[in-house]
């Protein structure tokens, strides 16, 4: 039995969690058996023996420097990267509720590992004052970094890796996810494709404007998105998000968001040899997520958003930096402490 069958407009936020409409997924979920209250509860509460390999939930990010490039050269390295896949095969779903638990928890992803370190060759240029054109040039030359780091690890586990496109917006933009709004990224799974407002960088600290690799920290986790579609995660997150409480679905979307920011640590940490990223740079980035955390963005301290704390998000993204095991982002088995 199908679990999605077809396209319906569930609405998910983007980067900023608190701009009301991010990466959108449509999606219709078949009539199917409905889940045991005990299934939910137990993806929100993992075995407690797995605590210890879940990162620190400390608002800090301490990367390593890496290490030299290996004798035979950088990894990944004779993978031809493909162009933009603007009709790309449909994204892979589960046939029941328990499969889409299972691909969340023990996704045959978290077995593998990305590569590093990993050549980008990527022009660098002044994403806070490039023109249009020049800042489309530049993300989608990034797609293709990205793509030498999350491919090996996307073909071992079974799946299928698809490239992005990136379409760099002014104000508002209509997309089949629906209408974007201004100062976001996002990620569509209606198309698969990435969309970043040329505005963004005005809703960056200001001491952080100007850093190295703030932008494409930012792509990179909307990327994220995109390994999560391709893996199955996505589908199966909204198909339990869209069947939780409120409480229970904002933990499974931070879930979602947080493993995100991982995947966004791991790919910098692929290319940091390469592009010369010094750990004051990185930990910027890492700073960078503490600031559009739920309760940082509202001044609330305990607030339950749907995108992570700065505390969480920012150890996340230094879990990614710090491992080459994609399962160390696995957020899904993580006690709820760990993604508040």
């Amino acid at each position: 039995m199908t679990l999605l069958k077809a396209l319906l407009v569930l609405a998910v936020m983007g980067f900023l969690g608190l701009l009301l409409l991010g990466w959108v997924l449509t999606k219709v979920v078949e009539t199917m058996p409905v889940p045991a209250p005990t299934e939910v509860a137990t993806m929100a509460q993992p075995p407690a023996s797995e605590a210890s390999q879940l990162p620190s939930n400390q608002p800090s990010v301490q990367p390593t420097s890496a290490a030299s490039a290996p004798p035979g050269g950088y990894q990944n390295d004779d993978y031809a990267v493909p162009p933009a896949d603007t009709r790309p095969p449909g994204l892979p779903e589960p046939e029941t509720y328990e499969e889409a638990t299972s691909l969340l928890k023990a996704n045959p992803l978290y077995a593998t590992a990305v590569p590093r370190p990993v050549r980008c060759d990527m022009r660098e240029i002044d994403v806070d004052n490039a023109s249009k054109p020049e800042l489309t040039t530049h993300l989608n030359d990034m797609m293709g970094c990205l793509m030498r780091v999350w491919e090996q690890p996307l073909t071992d586990a079974g799946f299928k890796p698809v490239r992005p496109s990136v379409t760099v917006y002014s104000g508002s933009v209509t997309t089949k996810c629906g209408k974007l709004p201004a100062a976001n990224a996002v990620y569509c799974g209606a198309d698969q494709q990435v969309y970043y407002a040329e505005d963004l960088p005005t809703v960056v600290p200001r001491s952080l404007r100007g850093s190295r690799f703030i932008t494409e920290a930012v792509v990179a986790h909307e990327f994220g998105h995109a390994v999560q579609a391709r893996s199955a995660i996505l589908i199966s997150e909204l198909a339990w998000e869209e069947k939780s409480s409120k409480s229970t679905g904002l933990q499974l979307s931070r879930r979602l968001e947080v493993q995100a920011d991982c995947f966004a640590g791991q790919f910098l940490g692929s290319i940091q040899q390469s592009t010369q990223m010094s750990d004051e740079e990185l930990a910027n980035v890492g700073k960078l997520f503490y600031s559009i955390g739920d309760d940082v963005l509202t001044g609330r301290k305990n607030y339950e958003g749907n995108h992570g704390s700065g505390a969480s998000r920012m150890a996340w993204t230094g879990t990614g930096l710090e491992s080459t095991s994609v399962g160390a982002c696995n957020s899904f088995s993580a006690p709820a402490q760990k993604v508040r």
